[in-house]
């Protein structure tokens, strides 16, 4: 790459295209639900409670081969329209086959999800760093009841493809060096720069918006253990599948594979912040227990 094209990118915020917005977990916000969690990405805010296995309410709901999965999303202001319905129907589709449901037969879970950052159109999809922190909390939730066996714990990132101003770009994210940066696309006379954790006016001025959930877990192992703890926590990043994907606006093939990639690592590192902060919460409950 010409040095025009290694200078720094940089956003109104002063953060760079592959910078997070600062990243706010609460494990146990509600005391009397049976497992919550709040997550942040600046003022993206979502707040989830999960609660099961319990007794079905009516015989209708009672299936004998697994506990069933109620998935319920609320935004912060009005009712649940249809992008509200929508982002449950995803996070059916991320939990239903990760959670250990058919260990609990003829009983019921549900999953209860709060966007806390202010109302869209109705009509319009959420902002896809506002379905990220959903899917975040959620997981929070899930693992701070620890009542249901989970085979993979799933994070989640949002990308935009804004257009690019003059010549400053960063590299792309790749397979080989996860420090590598975004990079600048050109597709259809469009010049634009992936840009991590999208800010709601990001988003409008994008061309494209991707949602990425990845499920990190010894499940998607394609590896060998090492059996010394530094290789085996190293390995634990790594095995990772693609559980859940959202996209929409104007794009080409490289230009998705640059977010996926993207994607893998931001989630990678987030997944190490959710880990260290679930690390100290246990150890804070066996102090006190």
């Amino acid at each position: 790459m010409d040095s025009s094209s290694t200078r720094k990118f940089s956003r109104k915020d002063g953060r760079s295209a592959t910078d997070m917005r600062t990243v706010e977990i609460q494990i146990g916000p509600l005391p009397n639900a049976d497992g919550s969690g709040a997550f942040s990405f600046g003022t993206e805010a979502a707040i989830a409670s999960f609660a099961g296995p319990l007794e079905p309410p009516t015989a209708r709901m009672d299936v004998f081969t697994e506990a069933v999965l109620a998935v319920t999303h609320r935004p912060l202001e009005g009712s649940a329209a249809t992008s509200s319905k929508a982002l449950a129907a995803g996070l059916y589709t991320i939990y239903h086959p990760l959670l250990d449901l058919r260990a609990h037969p003829r009983t019921r879970t549900t999953l209860t999800v709060q966007s806390l950052n202010s109302a869209q159109p109705p009509s319009q999809p959420l902002y896809v760093s506002s379905r990220a922190a959903a899917i975040n909390a959620s997981t929070l939730s899930i693992l701070n009841a620890g009542s249901i066996g989970i085979k993979g714990v799933p994070v989640a990132v949002g990308i935009a493809a804004v257009p690019t101003h003059g010549k400053g770009k960063q590299r792309a994210y790749d397979d080989v060096e996860e420090d590598q940066q975004m990079e600048e696309v050109s597709y259809a006379d469009k010049d634009v720069t992936l840009v991590l954790d999208p800010t709601r006016n990001e988003e409008h001025n994008a061309s494209a918006r991707f949602c990425f959930g990845w499920a990190f877990g010894s499940e998607f192992s394609s590896g060998r253990r090492t059996g010394k703890q530094g290789a085996e926590q190293e390995n634990q990043d790594e095995d990772a599948e693609c559980i859940y994907v959202e996209s929409d606006g104007e794009f080409d093939t490289v230009t998705f594979q640059k977010a996926f990639s993207a994607s893998r690592f931001a989630c990678q590192a987030l997944m190490r912040t959710l880990r260290a902060q679930m690390g100290e919460h246990f150890d804070r409950d066996a102090a006190q227990n």
